[in-house]
């Protein structure tokens, strides 16, 4: 796939996959201005704003094993739609087989509710700094729910996130079609870019090329590539701002407000035409999105009339509470003064209750009420703000602007909240720039990233990346701090715990020393490669899979990651596992060496190179500088 743009006669699709909606622009590249939103998803009225998205929602019959998805499901208020499946892609707990390759086979579906509910733990709002915990999230969400009817179904979450967007894929292909005529698309290449968020993990990323692989979209970094939302927002919310708002050496932060994550990034602007730019600092994001809304709402509901009211209420009872929240409250929250805002959602089957405000089927909110609900969800992205420009300023560079983007980004509350704030060091507040469209930013954006290319020069890494090997035991090796014990120790001390006679080497090596080739906020990216280099010993006479090497490559979100894993093993996750194959290299390339005892070895010199290509790291096998293809990774 074209990384410059460059490719004439093609289509350009981005596909913004949310956690609650999913919205998909298209355009040619011989006229690329006219961006069309697909509208014609089934049982959708076209012309509606919300038409240019399609809830992400799917719903599969356990007799039959039909389909139906989107507004089918949305509209029929199915009791057993899976929602929120999304985030089921990101687990950051120790995974099993199921997740290696997704198959339908019984072996490949052996997720455990008990393991996804302790990844959906995660989606609480810790660190508030007001109580609002009688509208923090529960145990249970639209995702539990989810995870106990795949674990029922036995399909894995990676198969769903396929099925739908295969759906999705299918009806950008016949609007397509029907926007320019079958004829004309046969002659044209199609490439489609798809959004992930920036706060994703290697796995949830290596899942959405393996779910994309399998709905049909093609071959990744041929006919489609990944691109992070807060970059997408970007591109597109530069393009529409007013001229004079951001220029050539400003830096400005994207928060990027979703349904399920808010992500936040800071770009330099290097120039505006074409516009480039620099990833000052490694970017932050967290599960507060504004499905923790619709979440706290329901918990607020069932504060007013009771558990059992909730549970007993009919699907499609429940669905029209839901949606005039969404419509009549949520959207429309901070756009009235304080002293008219009262809002009013429909409660169909509920009895008139004076006491609670319910009425001929209406709630009615006070403002207080509504704010309670929105402000521990906003507190955490006001949290989350202020450390990215605080990580800026430590950089020495002053935050010109903050652009607010996605679903959530529309929120007039949230708009008046950020623009309220001192964030960071700055005495005075910071611009806050609200695009238009901007519920729509993130997929116009991806578009215009297909067709102009990538506009951010240098990427920062959000971990340290490194491998274990042992080290020859140095000669002198001073006291280092112990975070764990919050002491000084000698160097002496535990590296006689860990040091051993090397046979091979004859020599004293300590273990478990960690060299870290990538370390938090590095330069990463297509431009800019590191070489991680590797010694093995392989005895003579050798058989091809004497050459097979398995190496475990080690993160760690520290800025000061330790020097041996045993200084701090709280820090370290094992990030993935990279298989190399070097039984096709020719034998004559390592050298040949004979030890103390006479046995001879193979001394084999290679290294992984590693680069960041599209939002997916990549690792080259090099010998020698000549490169023999890539080794196989799976993350964990």
């Amino acid at each position: 796939m074209s990384s410059t743009g460059t490719t004439k006669n093609r289509f350009v699709v981005g596909v913004d996959f949310g956690t609650t909606f999913t919205s998909v622009a298209f355009a040619h590249s011989s006229s690329p201005k006219e961006v069309k939103l697909v509208q014609t998803w089934p049982n959708c009225s076209t012309g509606k704003a919300s038409a240019d998205q399609v809830p992400t929602v799917i719903h599969y019959n356990r007799r039959t094993g039909e389909k139906k998805w989107g507004y089918e499901v949305v509209n029929a208020s199915s009791s057993d739609a899976l929602r929120w499946f999304k985030l089921l892609l990101q687990d950051q707990s120790k995974p099993t087989e199921s997740y290696e390759r997704d198959t339908r086979s019984r072996g490949a579906q052996r997720t455990t509710a008990g393991r996804l509910n302790s990844q959906l733990d995660r989606l609480t709002l810790s660190g508030n700094k007001t109580n609002h915990s009688a509208f923090s999230p529960s145990n249970k969400t639209p995702a539990h729910d989810t995870a106990h009817t795949l674990e029922n179904l036995q399909i894995a979450p990676v198969t769903v996130v396929t099925d739908f967007l295969r759906l999705v894929r299918d009806i950008t292909k016949t609007s397509i079609d029907r926007t320019y005529g079958a004829e004309f698309v046969r002659g044209s290449k199609v490439e489609y870019v798809l959004t992930i968020p920036a706060i994703w993990s290697n796995l949830a990323r290596a899942r959405m090329v393996e779910a994309a692989k399998n709905a049909g979209f093609g071959s990744h970094r041929a006919d489609f590539n990944l691109i992070g939302e807060p970059e997408s927002a970007a591109v597109y919310a530069l393009k529409e701002i007013q001229a004079n708002a951001l220029k050539k050496g400003d830096t400005f932060i994207v928060c990027d407000a979703g349904g399920g994550t808010v992500d936040l990034i800071a770009y330099k602007i290097l120039q505006m035409e074409p516009l480039r730019l620099d990833e000052i600092v490694s970017g932050c994001g967290d599960l507060c999105g504004s499905v923790f809304l619709d979440h706290a709402f329901e918990q607020y509901m069932r504060g007013v009339v009771g558990d059992h009211i909730i549970d007993d209420l009919k699907p499609r009872s429940k669905h029209v509470m839901m949606q005039s929240w969404e419509e009549s409250v949520k959207f429309a929250f901070g756009n009235m003064t304080e002293e008219e805002e009262e809002y009013y959602v429909n409660v169909p089957g509920m009895r008139d209750d004076e006491d609670n405000n319910i009425e001929d089927g209406c709630h009615t909110m006070e403002r207080y009420a509504v704010q309670r609900i929105f402000d521990p969800v906003v507190d955490k992205i006001i949290d989350l703000v202020e450390e990215q420009v605080v990580a800026v300023q430590e950089k020495g560079e002053d935050v010109g602007a903050i652009l607010l983007v996605g679903g959530f980004g529309s929120s007039e509350y949230l708009l008046k909240r950020l623009r309220d704030k001192y964030f960071g060091w700055s005495s005075t507040k910071l611009s806050v720039l609200q695009p238009p469209n901007a519920r729509t930013a993130v997929v116009r954006g991806a578009l215009l990233r297909g067709l102009d290319g990538s506009i951010v020069r240098n990427r920062r890494s959000p971990l340290c990346y490194g491998s274990r090997s042992s080290l020859a035991r140095p000669k002198d090796y001073n006291t280092y701090w112990d975070s764990e014990r919050n002491t000084w120790r000698n160097g002496y001390t535990d590296m006689d715990k860990h040091t051993k006679w090397d046979q091979d080497t004859d020599t004293w090596r300590v273990s478990w020393h960690l060299n870290w080739y990538i370390t938090k906020d590095d330069i990463v990216g297509e431009t800019h490669s590191v070489s991680m280099n590797f010694f093995r010993t392989v005895p003579i006479p050798a058989v091809d899979n004497d050459f097979k090497f398995t190496t475990r490559l080690y993160s760690c979100k520290s800025l000061d990651p330790p020097a041996f894993k045993w200084m701090n093993q709280a820090e370290i996750k094992v990030e993935a596992v990279l298989e190399s194959d070097l039984s096709g290299i020719p034998r004559s390339e390592f050298k040949k060496t004979t030890n103390a005892r006479g046995e001879s070895f193979y001394e084999v010199k290679y290294a992984l190179r590693i680069t960041l290509v599209d939002e997916v790291l990549i690792f080259d096998r090099v010998v020698d500088g000549v490169v023999y293809g890539e080794t196989t990774a799976k993350f964990e």
